[in-house]
């Protein structure tokens, strides 16, 4: 095959290949954007931030926009700086178009009210460059949020 025939036809081919366009070769599915992301929260809370009886005013909120459930296990929720981490318990799965909260103190989970279970001091600063960032399994940042 001469150099010129090979110059045009190996970018057809490329295009093929990634088209899906040959028998038996399937592109690897790429989630674009996750659609589960951080949709609110508050980080002062009343009061003294630190003390346990108002650390339940410190919360954030994780939307699910898809259509179908999403299972959260291995993902994590860290504060700037990485200096609180929250992880999701193995199986946790957030349902379509379900709000879930995640809360700064102790409580009892349920499927739209998580528990960090802290009993003193405060996650979030009140102040910038304090953000909220939800992490996948593999570390990757697929949401932040910040009032600020």
């Amino acid at each position: 095959m001469s150099k010129a025939v090979r110059f045009l036809v190996a970018p057809v081919l490329a295009l093929a290949f990634l088209a899906g366009l040959v028998p038996g070769f399937r592109p690897l599915h790429v989630e674009a954007a996750s659609c589960v992301r951080i949709s609110g929260g508050h980080f002062d809370a009343p009061g003294n931030d630190n003390l346990a009886a108002n650390l339940n005013g410190e919360y954030i909120r994780i939307h699910n926009y898809c259509g179908t459930a999403r299972y959260l296990t291995g993902w994590r929720v860290t504060d700037y700086g990485s200096l609180h981490t929250y992880y999701f318990r193995s199986g946790f799965r957030i349902g379509a178009y379900v709000t879930v909260t995640l809360y700064s103190g102790r409580g009892t989970n349920t499927s739209t009210r998580l528990y960090w279970g802290r009993t003193y001091g405060a996650v979030w600063n009140n102040t910038p460059p304090e953000r909220a960032y939800l992490r996948n399994q593999y570390r990757t940042v697929v949401s932040s949020w910040s009032p600020y």
